[in-house]
């Protein structure tokens, strides 16, 4: 039985087109129906080179066996693969080329490529998440910063009537604290009506007022990658729009689902020991908190710096003006250390007046450097037209190695006396 005919029809029509060219006088002798249609017929004939432009990219043939090489037409925007080879009849030699349309076998080979590449990140990005998932939620913003790319990212979460906003800025690695009071405008954060644009002005003044403090300016735009509640704490997290950054990214559902994870988990685990770790009027750790780890992870850091804080004029504050300016004086002087915090710098309400900060696993160089950004909080805090003029004394201690922890907190509580005595003008007790 012969089945030539359905061979060739099946090669010719079924998956391709084939097409021969004269050698010797550069003509094209045969075309079948793929390529007559292709090129409005009437080809035969004509010079293969004038018509068949994808002929400069074939490489060189032989007779023994056929190349294969891929051709991309720009203008149809269509992918070939050509089987091209030689052959001889009647004295005479041909080029013969069969050209078959893989343009979606491509397209679909890229989409491939993309999702293994995706899902490659994706992998990675979980294993990193599962390394830091018994850590502060602070951890996450590092990470969401290199995954896609941008230059900030802000955790917003709503505690005890307060909104906490902790952003990372991926220029320089600083972390930043705030906390504000919430009210049913600022509260919109948590659910943006817009969240793949969200303008500086669509926040509530006191939103924008943290936002411009860390680097915002009218000009910038965010995106909310996701939002949510966890034990009835309403979180977002937002990211700087930023050139070049991953946006494909932020509509993959299965990595914001990891990080909406990843979010619910710390925040749950966290509610659980909030309230017997921190201090309620200031949010910052509480004194409890600070003996534990006095005596437990604070004995074996590479290095650690105390900062010890005293705020003056809390009584006359007291005294003269009542004890809500007094709390007033006192939050002042929590958001200035909180605004410096971050997972492995840790502020602490004392008592009264007395806070600490403990640094970890930092150069002299890392303290020097926070003492300042302390010091700019404090100044932008004061600048903010309150009538609460907060002024700090501070004594701060360093040491690495083989350090004595009870040496360096009472040098600086010794360093906090001195620089009391300094900041107090002509007159005032110092106590």
């Amino acid at each position: 039985m012969d089945f030539n005919n359905e061979i060739i029809d099946f090669v010719s029509k079924k998956i391709g087109g084939i097409t021969i060219v004269a050698e010797d006088s550069g003509k094209i002798v045969y075309a079948d129906d793929f390529f007559q249609k292709k090129y409005s017929g009437g080809v035969i004939g004509q010079f293969a080179d004038d018509i068949y432009f994808w002929m400069q990219e074939c490489p060189k043939l032989s007779m023994e066996s056929a190349t294969e090489w891929e051709h991309i037409d720009t203008d149809e925007k269509k992918y070939y693969k050509f089987n091209s080879s030689m052959f001889q009849k009647e004295d005479k030699n041909y080029i013969i080329h069969q050209a078959t349309d893989i343009t979606e076998y491509m397209s679909l080979n890229r989409d491939i490529t993309k999702y293994m590449s995706f899902f490659k990140k994706l992998s990675s990005f979980q294993s990193a998440v599962l390394e830091k998932l018994s850590d502060s939620y602070l951890e996450l913003l590092p990470m969401i910063t290199d995954y896609f790319k941008t230059s900030k990212a802000y955790f917003f979460i709503e505690r005890d009537a307060h909104m906490e906003i902790s952003s990372f800025s991926k220029m320089g690695k600083i972390f930043t604290n705030d906390r504000i009071a919430i009210n049913d405008d600022a509260a919109k954060a948590f659910d943006m009506e817009h969240p793949d644009k969200v303008a500086l002005s669509d926040f509530a003044e006191n939103v924008q007022e943290v936002l411009r403090s860390v680097g915002g300016t009218d000009d910038t735009n965010y995106c909310m990658l996701c939002n949510g509640k966890a034990f009835g704490q309403s979180f977002a997290i937002y990211l700087n729009i930023w050139p070049g950054m991953d946006a494909a990214s932020l509509s993959e559902s299965a990595l914001v689902s990891v990080i909406k994870l990843y979010a619910e988990n710390v925040l749950m685990r966290e509610k659980l020991i909030y309230e017997n770790e921190h201090d309620h009027l200031t949010g910052l750790y509480n004194k409890g908190k600070y003996l534990e780890r006095v005596e437990g992870e604070y004995l074996n850091k590479r290095s650690i710096a105390i900062f010890n804080f005293d705020v003056n004029n809390l009584k006359k504050m007291n005294d003269v003006y009542g004890h809500e300016a007094g709390d007033k004086l006192i939050i002042k002087a929590a958001d200035s250390i909180r605004k410096v915090t971050n997972s492995n710098v840790h502020g602490y309400r004392m008592g009264g007046d007395e806070f600490l900060m403990v640094a970890c696993d930092v150069t002299k160089n890392e303290v020097d450097v926070l003492k300042k950004r302390w010091e700019e909080e404090l100044e932008r805090l004061n600048s903010i037209p309150d009538n609460i003029d907060c002024v700090i004394a501070v004594g701060v201690t360093y040491g690495e190695g083989d350090y004595d922890l009870s040496k360096l907190i009472a040098e600086a509580d010794v360093l906090m006396y001195e620089d009391k005595k300094l900041k107090k003008k002509p007159g005032e007790e110092i106590r």
